[in-house]
C-alpha cells in the first residue's frame, strides 16, 4: 500500500544539516508502523466513484458521499491514516475531477485541514494544498487564507526564511494563522511532502514565535512546535 521514502543520502544529509533528523529517522518509523497495519480492504465500484464525483460537485468530500465498509471513526490514528493514505491514492484519475470543481479548502477526501501548500508546481504558477492526513493534492487560489476565507489583501502576507527562498510561510492577520509553502519555481526538485514538512520545522517555531497558529498537525500530530 505505502511506497517507502528511500533513505537517501541527500535526504539525511539535509536532515541532519537542518537539526531534524531525529525526527526524520522518527518519520520513517512511522511508516513501517503503518505498513504493518492490518487495514481492511475496500475497492470503490463505479457507482460509488460517480456519486463521489457528484458529491465533490456538490462541496461534498468523498468520505462524506460514499459508505464505508467498516465504522473509520472505531479505527486506530495508525489504522486510519493507514486506510486514507491508501484509499487517496487509489483514487486514480480522481484528481482531474477535483481540481476542475474542489474550491473548498478541507480536503476533497477525508475533509481534513491542508498541512502545507506548494507554489508553482504547474506552468501556471497555481498554488495547490495538500492535505494533512491523506496527503490528497488540490488547487487552491494563491491570495485567500485556506483556514478563515479572508481575501483582503492588506491583511494577507508571507516572509521567506533568511536562508532558502525555495520555502515562505503565507500568514493570515486576520485568524493569525500560517501556511508552510514550498516554492517549487525557486527550490526545483522537492521531497514527499510529509518529508518536506519534518525538513521546516524550523518556520513553524518561526511563525509561531511572531503570533501565528497552525491548525492542522504535522506528520508527528503537532500543531505546536518548540
Amino acid at each position: 500500500m505505502f511506497n517507502q521514502i528511500e533513505k537517501s543520502e541527500e535526504i539525511l544529509i539535509e536532515a541532519e544539516k537542518k537539526g531534524v533528523k531525529r525526527f526524520l529517522e522518527r518519520y520513517y518509523d512511522l511508516l513501517d508502523e503503518l505498513k504493518a497495519v492490518d487495514v481492511p480492504s475496500f475497492n470503490i465500484s463505479s457507482n460509488d466513484l460517480q456519486d463521489a464525483i457528484e458529491g465533490i460537485k456538490r462541496g461534498r468530500y468523498v468520505l462524506k458521499t460514499i459508505k464505508l465498509p467498516f465504522n473509520l471513526e472505531s479505527k486506530s490514528d495508525a489504522s486510519k491514516k493507514a486506510f486514507l493514505l491508501g484509499f487517496a491514492k487509489g483514487l486514480n484519475g480522481f484528481s482531474d475531477v477535483v481540481n476542475k470543481y474542489w474550491e473548498n479548502s478541507f480536503c476533497p477526501v477525508c475533509g481534513s485541514l491542508p498541512g502545507i501548500g506548494v507554489l508553482g508546481e504547474k506552468n501556471d504558477g497555481r498554488m495547490s494544498l495538500v492535505c494533512s492526513l491523506c496527503e490528497m493534492q488540490w488547487d487552491f487560489r494563491r491570495m485567500l487564507c485556506p483556514f478563515c476565507i479572508n481575501e483582503d489583501q492588506k491583511i494577507l502576507g508571507y516572509f521567506y526564511p533568511d536562508s532558502d527562498e525555495g520555502y515562505r510561510v503565507n500568514y493570515c492577520d486576520k485568524c493569525k494563522t500560517y501556511l508552510k509553502i514550498i516554492d517549487v519555481t525557486k527550490k526545483g526538485n522537492i521531497y514527499p511532502f510529509q518529508v518536506e514538512d519534518i525538513l521546516t520545522l524550523s518556520l513553524d517555531i518561526l511563525a509561531q514565535e511572531k503570533g501565528y497558529k497552525r491548525l492542522s498537525p504535522n506528520p508527528f500530530g503537532m500543531v505546536t512546535v518548540k
